[in-house]
């Protein structure tokens, strides 16, 4: 955290410049800070000139190569996944689960395992959209909850502060997925010299993310072509599909990806981590396969996890073949890439990297 900084400056460089994510990591932390939907607002100045909020953000300043030492203990050598153990392609074992979930149901099978077998005592997960659109987040216990938070979202949504809720409740052993801003904020907060509820959590699974949509934008246009209470799900399918999919009890609507773009928050232009770098394990979609999941283990406490899920028979496995692998680490570095292009844009400023500071080695491969 950044010395002399707080709310104000929180307002200052990320709320008015159109970079907040969303996150939820400065809400119910301070109350001066709220969030309606997905729009955070400082209500009024605290007065405070260090505060938790400032130093939380994912979009104030963040050493990479420090908070990977913080994480991982080490720097890392890749630098269009970040650093990780293994990847491979998985899937629920559970017809049922697949059923429910999308793509391979890894992520709703693995915080099932965790819940049932003690690993976790609770998950901060994300509904993925209730009658008006508007995913919730919230706080399990149970493995039985799951089923109603299986599924993709694409609307930015406050999950961190169902966590910063979770501790004024004495809650310990937190399980959380995430998208990769909200995996960074939670990092942030790990590594912070003040108290935080993220010290709770014990297992971080991130989502892959190349953007989330604002959601006024988003709605009012879903309601020119469908009641958005009849939705039943939404997804995207991997590339180089270029739809939308909007699921409903009369039948999928389809229409090109290209119509909801203008709907993309912002700040997602200047992010630079597609596959969630900070997480224990990374889960996304594998490109072509629609029934399998891309997994990425990244931590030692991930692979032991990982390691017993397998063994139990929750998950099934099999190697990521190159060509998929290459793809991956082409589009995690196009994003990277952008992001550079997009805060150099901004800033007119080629040592001005906004909220990023890079090693030498990754200004040198994406400045």
């Amino acid at each position: 955290m950044e010395a002399g900084k707080g709310s104000s400056d929180l307002e200052q460089e990320v709320l008015s410049q159109g970079l907040c994510t969303s996150c939820g990591a400065c809400v119910n932390i301070c109350p001066y800070i709220k969030v309606v939907k997905d729009k955070v607002a400082v209500i009024e100045p605290c007065g405070l000139t260090e505060g938790k909020c400032y130093g939380f953000c994912p979009r104030t300043p963040i050493d990479i190569a420090a908070l990977d030492r913080s994480v991982f203990g080490k720097t890392r050598s890749d630098y269009s996944l970040g650093p990780y153990i293994s990847i491979e392609m998985a899937q629920a074992k559970d017809s049922e689960i697949r059923c429910r979930a999308q793509y391979g149901g890894v992520v709703s099978a693995l915080m099932k395992y965790a819940l049932e077998t003690g690993e976790i005592s609770n998950a901060v997960l994300t509904k993925p959209f209730d009658s008006a659109m508007m995913p919730k987040s919230v706080l399990v216990e149970e493995s039985s909850q799951l089923q109603e938070c299986a599924g993709s979202n694409y609307i930015a949504s406050a999950t961190l502060a169902k966590l910063n809720e979770a501790a004024k409740q004495n809650k310990v052993s937190i399980g959380l997925v995430g998208i990769p801003c909200q995996v960074l904020a939670l990092r942030k907060m790990q590594a912070s010299k003040h108290e935080t509820s993220a010290r709770g959590v014990k297992l971080v699974i991130g989502l892959f993310c190349t953007w989330a949509l604002s959601y006024k934008g988003f709605y009012e246009f879903l309601k020119g072509k469908v009641d958005p209470s009849l939705i039943k799900r939404i997804d995207i399918p991997p590339p180089p599909a270029n739809i939308m999919v909007l699921e409903t009890a009369a039948g999928d609507i389809r229409f090109s990806l290209d119509e909801v773009r203008k709907f993309i928050k912002l700040t997602c232009s200047v992010c630079y981590d597609m596959t969630s770098e900070f997480a224990d394990i990374s889960v996304g979609m594998v490109e072509g396969i629609e029934d399998w999941n891309t997994l990425i283990v990244r931590t030692p406490a991930g692979k032991r996890f990982i390691d017993k899920a397998k063994k139990a028979g929750v998950i099934n496995t099999r190697p990521l073949e190159q060509t998929r692998l290459g793809h991956l680490k082409e589009a995690s570095s196009l994003k990277k890439k952008r992001a550079v292009d997009a805060i150099r844009k901004r800033t007119n400023d080629k040592s001005n990297l906004l909220y990023l500071r890079l090693s030498a080695q990754e200004k040198k491969k994406y400045l």
